[in-house]
């Protein structure tokens, strides 16, 4: 079930959009406050829940994954210089950055001069726990919007715990993981493809937990080794892809946890 948070973010996000006057944005605020979650809504209403204007007019990039400035110069260029045919009824285009406090000193710069050669045809969104981490000169061209812990039945909650308390998958989404991990053998550069489309629809290292819990494909021992170990390491991992990569790791290419 969908929560009801972040009303008044929402209504203004809705406002830009109404107006055509969308800045560019940082979402900052504690893990677990609904950062990522708020950015999927803002980006389906931008482009109309078109899936596949979604797919060719946004770029999701991990900057924690990244070499640095060539990555800025390079790919994330060539995806800004792209012309948008206006017939489509697409303003412009998306690049959402998450952890962009891990970007060098050089490739924060290069990423600035990036936003200011680009921003005729392109929006930049980031997410970051702490803004101040940021430079000066990428703060002052975005709006920064503060998103704090909902509140849920008058109470300021971290919703990875929230979530992680809520019952086990429902259904559909227990069949979207299914169909997605068994429809064909998986490779270990296929994880990664995984987990990003996993990620970017709003799943969890926890909902892959949930997923192994009820997946009667996986032996009951080995299951449990499983779930033990997954439950000792996640406070180690503060990069949630990185969590999911791993979790499908130990599922499809080790036969024992050492």
């Amino acid at each position: 079930m969908e929560l009801n948070i972040h009303s008044k973010i929402k209504n203004n996000l809705t406002y830009f959009i109404n107006t055509e006057k969308i800045p560019h944005i940082i979402f900052h605020g504690p893990s677990g406050s609904g950062k990522r979650d708020i950015l999927n809504w803002f980006i389906d209403k931008i482009y109309k829940s078109n899936k596949e204007h979604i797919k060719s007019f946004v770029m999701y990039v991990n900057c924690a994954h990244i070499k640095g400035i060539r990555f800025i110069r390079d790919e994330l260029k060539f995806f800004a210089k792209i012309n948008i045919q206006h017939k489509q009824g697409i303003i412009f285009k998306s690049i959402i950055l998450f952890n962009a406090d891990k970007l060098t000193v050089d490739a924060q710069s290069a990423l600035r001069r990036c936003i200011e050669q680009f921003s005729h045809t392109t929006r930049f969104f980031i997410i970051i726990e702490n803004k101040e981490k940021l430079l000066n000169p990428i703060l002052s061209r975005f709006c920064n919007i503060f998103v704090s812990y909902p509140n849920i039945n008058n109470e300021y909650i971290n919703l990875h715990l929230y979530k992680k308390k809520q019952p086990k998958l429902d259904n559909k989404r227990l069949t979207y993981i299914k169909n997605l991990i068994y429809n064909k053998k998986i490779k270990l550069n296929d994880m990664n493809k995984i987990s990003t489309k996993l990620y970017n629809k709003g799943y969890s290292g926890f909902d892959l937990i949930h997923f192994v819990e009820q997946d009667i494909n996986i032996k009951m021992d080995v299951k449990y080794h499983y779930l033990i170990y997954f439950d000792k390491i996640r406070k180690q991992f503060k990069n949630e892809k990185l969590f999911m990569n791993t979790i499908l790791y130990f599922i499809f290419m080790r036969k024992q946890i050492l």
